[in-house]
């Protein structure tokens, strides 16, 4: 080996900074839609988690991170309130991003399930609308209607903060794995709002929202918000507390 060899110096070569450094994205667009989903299906989709489902309403995001200080990217997912333990929050069950080095990122550091896909969001003076397509695919379509209004209190409770995933790193030779650590993450602490819109929605799925062949079904759509502001993952909150490790106990 090297004389003096410093193991960090690795991250140049994956392309992606340590989890312990804080990033901003000011005059951030996020635009989520609120669904009402099938409790069994949610819960099926939930068996290979140690989770417990809470809700069986979910949301759709898509959120531009292109005013990201570290690297520009979109993110797009479907959100899950579960339960683990006493804590409760949102789990991407589903994710994805425009840039392959925030997959390994995410992935690799914090647990999130992210893929690469494109991604989009835009909005004028009538319609905010988010969209995650990969070729002729598109994994899904949301939109806002920004020229009429919807009640809120349809989604109103629904737990999307912390964001509780599985940093699950396989054994290089084994069945099992190295660690399973479920980590809560709330990057929410420092976020200001400036402006947001809540109105009435539209949901398309696409087939890469599936488990075991089956697309997650939309029983109703309780409308949607888009929104603009300043993000911030500060040196405090962008650091998730472990909850557990599974591949310990």
């Amino acid at each position: 080996m090297k004389e003096n060899y410093d193991p960090t110096s690795f991250f140049e070569f994956l392309k992606y900074r340590p989890a312990n450094l804080p990033y901003f994205c000011p005059d951030q667009k996020g635009l989520t839609v609120f669904c009402r989903g099938r409790r069994e299906q949610l819960e099926e989709i939930l068996e290979p988690t140690p989770f417990e489902l809470v809700d069986d309403r979910f949301a759709v995001v898509v959120t531009d991170f292109r005013n990201n200080s570290s690297y520009p990217y979109h993110d797009a997912g479907i959100l899950l309130a579960v339960r683990f333990g006493d804590t409760v929050g949102g789990s991407f069950l589903f994710e994805f991003e425009d840039q392959h080095f925030t997959v390994a990122s995410g992935r690799e550091k914090w647990g999130y399930p992210k893929v690469y896909a494109h991604a989009g969001l835009d909005a004028d003076d009538t319609t905010a609308r988010g969209r995650v397509f990969l070729g002729d695919d598109v994994h899904l379509d949301i939109s806002v209607d920004l020229t009429a209004e919807a009640d809120p209190s349809a989604w109103q409770g629904l737990a999307l903060y912390p964001h509780l995933q599985i940093r699950a790193v396989p054994e290089f030779d084994g069945p099992g794995f190295e660690s399973f650590q479920v980590l809560s993450r709330d990057t929410s602490a420092d976020y200001t709002l400036t402006s947001r819109h809540i109105g009435p929605a539209t949901v398309e799925l696409g087939d890469a929202v599936s488990f075991r062949g089956k697309r997650l079904d939309v029983l109703e759509v309780l409308g949607g918000e888009y929104k603009v502001g300043d993000f911030a993952a500060t040196e405090e909150n962008t650091k998730p507390t472990l909850l557990a490790d599974l591949a310990r106990v």
